[in-house]
């Protein structure tokens, strides 16, 4: 496992996926293929929320509007989800911060 720097992510962190990734739906999951890292990686309903806002121009607090807005959810309860499950995400070396391009707090090495 890769080590982050800091308390990675803040809420203007700028989470993207990480080229060499493919995602298939499969019923409520989602299945990503790590090409490089060669992992596989089953995401539930919620962490694949989260996952398809990594698009590298949406924060962590955005991230955190959206999805409470959108499950009618308190965002101070999303708040410390939503940074873990980037967190993890990063920690696999599936995403990184394109708000630093990819290096200050992202996963070293990625």
């Amino acid at each position: 496992m890769l080590g982050l720097r800091g308390e990675w992510p803040g809420g203007g962190a700028r989470p993207a996926r990480r080229d060499g990734t493919s995602a298939v739906e499969l019923d409520d999951n989602l299945a990503l293929y790590d090409e490089v890292g060669q992992l596989l990686i089953l995401l539930n309903t919620s962490a694949a929320a989260v996952w398809q806002r990594c698009d590298g121009t949406t924060t962590v607090d955005d991230m955190v509007r959206e999805l409470a807005g959108a499950y009618l959810a308190d965002p101070a309860l999303l708040r410390e989800d939503v940074r873990q499950t980037v967190r993890k995400l990063a920690e696999l070396g599936l995403v990184v911060d394109a708000a630093v391009g990819g290096a200050a707090g992202a996963p070293a090495g990625v």
